[in-house]
């Protein structure tokens, strides 16, 4: 068994497959598409070996904000060889960067998407083990 994709609300497809792409190295696998079940646009994006689905709600559907210990997923974790590069797009964006190590580049790190939303940046090394 292993995790096929995630669903995750943003407020503009376009911005966040961008920073997704540009900053983290993910794929886009298409164009955006209006899915038969949610009332709203959808976009996928991939790491390699999980979908992101970035789902952007009608305007008039009611939103809540997200606030820690909410229930649902609270942060998304991702492996990457050269924390260093992301640390150099995040900052040239003006994202701060927490929870960092003190190593030079760091081999752990977080910081928030464009919609705040949690990421955490771990090394191989430093990630997981499986």
């Amino acid at each position: 068994m292993r995790i096929r994709h995630l669903g995750i609300v943003v407020q503009d497809l376009e911005r966040t497959a961008e920073f997704y792409e540009n900053v983290l190295g993910f794929k886009r696998l298409g164009d955006a598409r209006t899915p038969g079940h949610y009332p709203g646009k959808a976009l996928d994006l991939s790491d390699g070996e999980v979908n992101y689905s970035l789902l952007q709600p009608n305007p008039e559907i009611e939103r809540s904000e997200w606030t820690y210990g909410a229930m649902g997923p609270n942060h998304i974790g991702v492996t990457i060889e050269d924390t260093g590069a992301v640390v150099r797009a995040l900052k040239d964006r003006g994202i701060e960067v927490y929870g960092a190590e003190a190593a030079d580049p760091p081999r752990f790190f977080k910081f928030r998407d464009p919609d705040g939303v949690e990421v955490d940046v771990a090394t191989p090394e430093r990630g997981w083990k499986f």
